[in-house]
């Protein structure tokens, strides 16, 4: 099958979303966890550019094919079945990748040129190109005027049923999942251990276990102080975890949910721990709990 046209167009805002992908989890993720995510996050940043870091049209003789990446993803459009075709300039908020909308569907990989297709069904579909006049001229010779040089180019075969929606929302499912889980697991309440040598705080990344030698001294807050800065830790919808810089106390470790007093206190020789849970009787549990291992370090009652 010759083809009248053929053009790639590479997916800039793609890129810039793979690259963002792995700078925002690697930012994320405390230094320990960030390496050993290295190479995941790599695999998801070059799948999403394997898949979608192109998108390539062709017109020939009897049909507009295009396709994204290496092919996984495809469409063919018979010619007999296109009734119109125009330039096409898709608002800010249509986006990138597949794009579903009140206009029709849409494939785009950057910019905001596109050309409209109305089909013989009443629909529509809108082909993102940084060549739209070129492409409206390609179909317009492949609709009726005289075609170009035969044997430019070979086009590859198209599987039947045309688009291949499953292998893009799965590719698309597969990007976005680990970032949804990072964030989902970061979120959990934490659990903690006391005993009398000291207690441990058990989360994904930013657990630790302190001795109860270095304990100075334990309280329970009706206020959390106010945080100044994250200096390597998850902050997110409320929950903070890991080191943080606080208002009177210094650098330290949270494992708290804001908002929901009491919170616990831990002074340490060096630095502190602040832990709460959502459930307020959880937290004074925890408190009562470390004041019976350790009586010495509670507060005084007069």
């Amino acid at each position: 099958m010759n083809a009248h046209y053929r053009h790639t167009q590479v997916g800039w805002v793609m890129l810039v979303a793979a690259a963002a992908l792995v700078a925002l989890a690697w930012g994320v993720l405390p230094p320990e966890a960030a390496v050993a995510a290295r190479i995941p996050l790599l695999i998801i940043a070059a799948l999403l550019l394997f898949v979608f870091g192109t998108l390539t049209v062709e017109v020939s003789e009897d049909a507009i094919r295009l396709w994204f990446g290496v092919g996984l993803v495809r469409k063919r459009i018979p010619l007999r079945d296109v009734r119109s075709w125009r330039e096409f300039r898709n608002p800010l908020y249509t986006g990138w990748g597949i794009r579903l909308g009140p206009g029709g569907v849409c494939w785009n990989v950057s910019g905001f040129d596109a050309v409209q297709l109305d089909l013989g069904d009443g629909k529509r579909f809108r082909i993102g190109t940084d060549e739209p006049t070129e492409l409206v001229a390609a179909i317009m010779r492949a609709k009726g005027e005289a075609p170009a040089a035969a044997g430019m180019f070979d086009s590859p075969e198209s599987p039947a049923g045309g688009v291949s929606w499953k292998i893009g929302l799965f590719v698309l499912a597969l990007a976005i999942a680990p970032l949804g889980a990072l964030f989902w697991s970061s979120t959990r309440p934490v659990k903690v251990a006391v005993a009398p040598e000291g207690f441990e705080v058990k989360t994904l990344f930013y657990g630790a276990t302190f001795a109860a030698a270095d304990i100075t001294a334990v309280s329970l807050e009706t206020k959390l102080p106010r945080v100044l800065l994250k200096t390597n830790g998850f902050g997110g919808a409320g929950t903070l975890r890991g080191h943080f810089r606080v208002e009177g106390l210094g650098d330290g470790r949270l494992y708290v949910d804001e908002g929901m007093a009491p919170y616990v206190l831990v002074r340490l020789r060096e630095g502190f721990v602040i832990v709460n849970f959502r459930e307020p009787e959880r937290t004074r549990a925890l408190f009562e709990e470390m004041v019976r291992a350790w009586p010495d370090r509670a507060p005084r009652v007069e």
